[in-house]
């Protein structure tokens, strides 16, 4: 049995069933992992998480793989942001941890003013999710992206990533709104 067989478990455990997935094969070639989309409990709200991206996250403390949570009619965006990064994780070869932040130059979503995503424990799951066990032992950490504007990026790279939650919280920002405005 295998120390990541427990994955779908702790997915439907904290997330809810897993209605599919999109094969590892895009554009002709092999990208390595498999975008895997689940539905909440509460109907209202999906994840895209990446599968098999843990066999190419070397350097990790352990190995990763990525979900995005957002509304359940914004699929879509989930969708492309976390495909986007698993494909920038695995072509250079490298891993993300808590607070770091993945930029584009410009809005990554269409229609958004979303320009990346900033890497964190999920904030509506609790830490339990964050962590995969096998035999009482870490095994699996599940990175959430959290999409961010450019001007929240900013924020970060000036303040650090506890200013932005505490504007996120003051102002009640719904993070799973990848429409929402930019905090500043």
């Amino acid at each position: 049995m295998s120390r990541f067989s427990g994955l779908p478990a702790h997915i439907e455990t904290h997330i809810g069933p897993v209605r599919g997935a999109d094969s590892s094969r895009a554009g002709g070639r092999d990208r390595g992992y498999h975008l895997v989309y689940c539905d909440h409990h509460d109907r209202t709200r999906v994840s895209v998480l990446t599968s098999g991206l843990r066999d190419h996250t070397a350097g990790a403390p352990l190995p990763q793989e990525l979900v995005c949570t957002v509304h359940s009619a914004q699929e879509r965006y989930a969708r492309h942001l976390t495909g986007v990064i698993a494909e920038l994780l695995t072509e250079s070869r490298s891993r993300v941890g808590y607070g770091a932040l993945i930029m584009n130059d410009r809005a990554l979503l269409p229609e958004t003013e979303i320009s990346g995503a900033l890497a964190a424990p999920h904030p509506y799951l609790g830490d339990e999710f964050d962590v995969l066990l096998h035999d009482g032992k870490p095994v699996l950490q599940l990175i959430t992206l959290l999409p961010i504007t450019r001007g929240e990026a900013q924020l970060v790279a000036r303040y650090g990533s506890d200013v932005l939650y505490d504007r996120w919280e003051a102002q009640g920002v719904d993070l799973l709104d990848v429409h929402r405005p930019t905090v500043g």
